[in-house]
């Protein structure tokens, strides 16, 4: 219905955003940034969603996180007051488990992350395991000769990490140096705005670190990669042509509806703004277009007056 110009829903006539909001039977959205804060819902985000579900439309969360298993955010949303239930919730974690056992993975994974991975991979019963920080006074040389790496491992999945180090560093390139080791990453998020000039520093730094000294390109199975949903669409559960993407991030919320075959709507509540938007729509770089969301709402509460 909307050219990909990003339209803002609030300028056009209520009826005409009613009749095509009725047009989908599927409504995704990203968890912070849309729903809530870190451990703060957003003001009229339970509702609004409630509302959605309510209406009849299947509704799913999808987010990179991968601090926690699935089941944890579930509880999470549901503390928010949310009404999602198990199997709705879809996370980076969860589409990395589910890819290694659709190869029916045997060997040993080598996580850099924290304990949602190895957590949902442990429930598909693939081993894996983490190397915590290591405290040394050798030189690095020396920690390098020294290092024991484990021969049955044949994967590498890197996720955001508080314990990041030069060890981690020279630990998973050292498995990624056989080119039969996989290298996967949860997702490309570098940085996560805090407020106040303040970050938080996301799975993306640390893929880019190890993928510079290892010279290897990482699947990525969080958003934008439509892997994370192929499940729920080969089943019919989720039917790209009328499903609706709701997300505050350009490339991997919005990127991950283009490449679903989906609609995007962008909420300002997060961490890209709307001149974002408009800076890519004027730039020469055809490359980021796909990044143009379809439409836009201040905030995923706006819609409540929308929905029928």
């Amino acid at each position: 219905m909307f050219k990909q110009t990003c339209t803002n829903l609030t300028k056009l006539p209520k009826q005409r955003v009613r009749q095509w909001l009725s047009t989908f039977e599927t409504i995704i959205c990203d968890a912070d940034g849309v729903l809530w804060h870190f451990d703060k819902a957003i003001e009229g985000a339970p509702d609004t969603f409630n509302l959605l579900k309510s209406s009849g439309r299947r509704t799913f969360v999808v987010t990179n996180n991968s601090g926690v298993t699935s089941d944890v955010l579930v509880k999470k949303a549901n503390d928010f007051g949310i009404e999602l239930n198990d199997g709705f919730m879809l996370t980076s974690s969860l589409s990395i488990a589910k890819y290694l056992a659709g190869k029916k993975f045997a060997k040993k994974a080598y996580v850099v992350g924290e304990a949602g991975i190895r957590e949902e991979l442990a429930k598909l019963d693939i081993c894996s395991f983490s190397v915590n920080y290591e405290k040394t006074d050798k030189s690095m040389l020396k920690y390098a000769k020294e290092m024991q790496l484990d021969p049955d491992v044949g994967a590498v999945i890197v996720g955001k990490d508080d314990t990041f180090t030069v060890q981690t560093i020279m630990r998973a390139c050292g498995y990624l140096l056989n080119e039969r080791v996989l290298f996967l990453g949860t997702c490309l998020d570098g940085a996560y705005p805090i407020g106040n000039n303040r970050v938080l520093v996301g799975a993306g730094a640390m893929i880019a670190a190890i993928k510079t000294i290892s010279g290897r390109k990482p699947l990525i199975l969080g958003k934008p990669n439509p892997m994370m949903v192929k499940e729920e669409c080969s089943c019919g559960l989720i039917n790209p042509e009328t499903t609706l993407m709701i997300g505050d991030t350009l490339k991997t919320d919005i990127l991950f509806a283009h490449n679903s075959g989906f609609q995007s709507m962008f909420v300002g509540t997060g961490v890209d703004k709307l001149e974002m938007v408009e800076k890519i729509r004027c730039s020469d770089n055809k490359n980021m277009l796909a990044m143009i969301p379809d439409t836009y709402l201040p905030s995923l509460a706006h819609l409540q007056e929308f929905i029928c």
